[in-house]
């Protein structure tokens, strides 16, 4: 087969259920449902020392928002072709047929909502637009980094043809949840300033609004290259899209948090840096 005829291809896009036998190995199930989901029940307590002790009930609420993202990971799954073993502790629920480890819960608290926190903590000490950059930096690698442990020693599984895998973990997923994660900061950074009162109890919704967002506005490049029939070229030239994609919003982002410099009140700043 030529170079060419390689690159022209078909790749049969197809989700796929999940084996019946497909086990991980009960040492590595274990230990990584604690490394995933151990930080997240970590950082509750925390969160309850955060608003009892300095009346902060930011940390709290979004560990209820993380726990309320929770619910977006079947459809994630279900679109980007990820296998949880049989055997894993749970399921915590089900959707689009695919049991959803107890494990899954709490880590949304921890790597989508407290992640989403810190960079909305540096949006709030003020960032240069190429700070925002580096904290989505940060924050992509850091889920490169998180994740790699799992695929390469099979607690979870991309299956298929995806594009630029390391170790069996497809490139893609650390620039989809490092934008996901940031626009969770922003979004908070945003709103936080107005909301109060029993409007507090809003900022339950941050996460979930945010990460779907953004998920809607990067990843639908990627996850066609997982579904559609097409060729293996056009697959990977519609995940570096994804990518492409992500870089704009990541500098939309920046662009609006470096107007406002340190403000605590972002809409006035912003409305007077663009008028």
């Amino acid at each position: 087969m030529s170079f060419f005829d390689k690159w022209m291809e078909t790749v049969v896009g197809q989700a796929l259920p999940v084996p019946a036998d497909y086990f991980a190995n009960e040492l590595i199930g274990n230990l990584f449902t604690i490394w995933a989901g151990g930080f997240g029940l970590a950082v509750l307590p925390w969160a309850l020392y955060r608003f009892l002790k300095h009346k902060d009930d930011v940390p709290g609420l979004m560990c209820i928002g993380g726990f309320i993202c929770s619910l977006l990971e079947p459809m994630l799954d279900h679109l980007g072709h990820l296998w949880w073993p049989t055997n894993l502790p749970g399921p915590a629920f089900v959707g689009y047929d695919l049991n959803v480890p107890w494990l899954i819960p709490p880590c949304y608290v921890f790597f989508i909502a407290m992640t989403g926190y810190w960079a909305y903590l540096k949006m709030k000490d003020g960032l240069t637009a190429k700070g925002v950059f580096v904290v989505w930096l940060i924050i992509s690698m850091s889920d490169v980094i998180m994740e790699i442990p799992g695929t390469a020693t099979g607690a979870y599984t991309y299956y298929g043809d995806a594009s630029f895998k390391v170790f069996g973990f497809p490139l893609a997923w650390g620039w989809m949840n490092g934008t996901s994660m940031l626009l969770v900061g922003f979004l908070l950074w945003l709103v936080n300033p107005y909301l109060n009162g029993f409007k507090r109890w809003f900022i339950i919704l941050v996460p979930v609004t945010a990460m779907g967002a953004a998920y809607g506005m990067v990843s639908w490049p990627y996850f066609m290259s997982l579904n559609w029939d097409m060729p293996w070229i056009a697959t990977r030239l519609l995940t570096l899209l994804s990518l492409a994609i992500s870089v704009v919003i990541v500098g939309f982002t920046a662009a609006m948090v470096a107007r406002t410099k340190n403000a605590t009140d972002p809409l006035p700043s912003l409305k007077a840096a663009y008028s």
